[in-house]
């Protein structure tokens, strides 16, 4: 099966950037040095450069050109399936994944979360009881606890997953039928089992969390029937 032009002109640009040892903002050369440099047309270019910069791989600046874009999971959210915002159980695929990822890291960063980490999540969890409703704190603390609780580790995939789960949970909580009423109270005990250093309860505790969130999206399939 022939393979499409700018899809070629599309793997040939991904493969320019890494034999030229290109990181994000460096710029690139234009489309016409392009084509010449990839021996290919530049309307295949100029395709392939549009499709890779909705992608975020590269960006196009007003009046500069090309640079190599900065990695993001933003264009990703943005191309999903429209069917994994709404469907039960794709998402719970989604947050097996989240599930997995923070089981896996809340003992590691239990050990290297300083005083000052402590206090500012206990911080947020005060701030969730103040403003919360029905026991759910706002997305923008939930979300801020959770980027609080791994920036320590310093590694920004991290981060950046946590944001997407983040956002396709708010989008799909829409249509959730019912929320965990003991949310807020659920991210106190995270905090205090980090504070207790107890690796155990530390590993329940994020079990819990994430029993709420399953059980929440569970019931559009109870809904659904």
């Amino acid at each position: 099966m022939r393979v499409p032009l700018y899809q070629q002109a599309q793997q040939a640009l991904r493969q320019y950037v890494l034999d030229h040892g290109l990181e994000p903002g460096d710029p690139l050369p234009s489309e016409g040095e392009l084509a010449e440099q990839l021996g290919m047309s530049r309307a295949s270019v100029r395709e392939a450069t549009r499709s890779l910069e909705s992608f975020g791989v590269i960006e196009a600046r007003h009046g500069t050109g090309l640079f190599v874009g900065k990695f993001t999971f933003g264009p990703i959210l943005e191309h999903l399936p429209y069917s994994l915002m709404l469907d039960g159980a794709a998402f719970e695929e989604v947050l097996e994944v989240r599930h997995a990822l923070e089981e896996h890291l809340i003992v590691k960063i239990s050990k290297v979360l300083t005083e000052q980490d402590l206090a500012d999540l206990e911080e947020i969890v005060e701030q969730m009881r103040v403003q919360q409703v029905d026991g759910q704190p706002p997305p923008e603390l939930d979300l801020a606890f959770h980027r609080r609780l791994f920036s320590p580790l310093g590694n920004h995939l991290v981060l950046d997953l946590i944001d997407l789960f983040w956002q396709l949970y708010n989008r799909i909580g829409e249509h959730l039928p019912e929320k965990n009423p003991h949310a807020v109270e659920i991210h106190a005990e995270i905090a205090a089992a980090l504070r207790s250093r107890d690796p155990q309860r530390l590993v329940e505790a994020v079990n819990q969390h994430f029993a709420g969130i399953e059980h929440s999206v569970e019931a559009i399939h109870i809904d659904d029937d």
